[in-house]
């Protein structure tokens, strides 16, 4: 399984590759630097719905970045709120200001071990594969803070799964406001992004879902993006 994922995720990377060489030839917008900013603005394709619902742009005139963002598809059901937790939303996340990890030189959480390769994997192979994670996670833009008020807060929150490592029994994964993001789009800002490290029960991945759990305003460096919290305790239960 470990192995089948990983050459899934090789063939992604090829695919990215060429995004990122197209992503550069742009230019980005005013008060956005580097790739990160260039290549995250200039995505216009929404992505397919997962569940028959409707995905549309939103406007950056009226959110907190000038990253396009997209929007979930209205639920045809609410599960009841868990005792303790309050409804958050995305942009109740954000804060203006700067965030920078620092991952000390250790390996990034989600990093696979060369035991996760394919069989007959040559050293060219492994090193292009995190060539190319590396280089959609540079496509990440360091804009917006954390608030280290939410620190601590039971919440519930919508938002699609995104794998974080490779192995067979894997249960950590990363909630995004965007469908295929740190994957197949490039990541959002570290304070549009949550690890979760294990929920009660493990959702699909790349499927939207709720998560109630305990938010951490602590960020993390991971293989796909920097994370600027962190949701403890989760719950997940299928977004309809």
């Amino acid at each position: 399984m470990g192995a089948f994922l990983l050459r899934s995720a090789m063939a992604a990377a090829a695919v990215v590759a060429i995004v990122v060489v197209v992503l550069a030839l742009w230019s980005p917008p005013t008060g956005l630097s580097g790739r990160g900013a260039g290549g995250q603005a200039q995505i216009s394709e929404v992505p397919a719905p997962t569940d028959g619902g409707d995905l549309a742009p939103v406007s950056d005139a009226a959110g907190p970045h000038q990253l396009i963002r997209y929007e979930m598809p209205r639920p045809k059901t609410l599960p009841p709120l868990r005792a303790g937790a309050t409804d958050l939303t995305w942009q109740d996340l954000w804060t203006d200001g700067t965030l920078t990890i620092d991952d000390g030189g250790k390996d990034r959480l989600g990093t696979p071990g060369k035991d996760l390769f394919p069989d007959g994997s040559t050293a060219e192979d492994i090193s292009n594969f995190f060539l190319d994670i590396a280089d959609m996670r540079a496509l990440q833009a360091n804009v917006g803070g954390i608030r280290p008020d939410l620190d601590g807060k039971r919440v519930r929150l919508a938002g699609y799964t995104t794998p974080v490592g490779f192995g067979p029994e894997e249960t950590s994964f990363l909630l995004v406001p965007e469908l295929g993001a740190c994957i197949h789009v490039p990541p959002p800002p570290p304070n549009q992004i949550v690890y979760v490290e294990k929920a009660a029960t493990t959702p699909n991945m790349f499927a939207p879902v709720w998560v109630t759990g305990t938010l951490r305003a602590k960020p993390v460096a991971t293989i796909l993006a920097d994370v600027g919290y962190q949701l403890e305790d989760v719950v997940a239960e299928p977004y309809n």
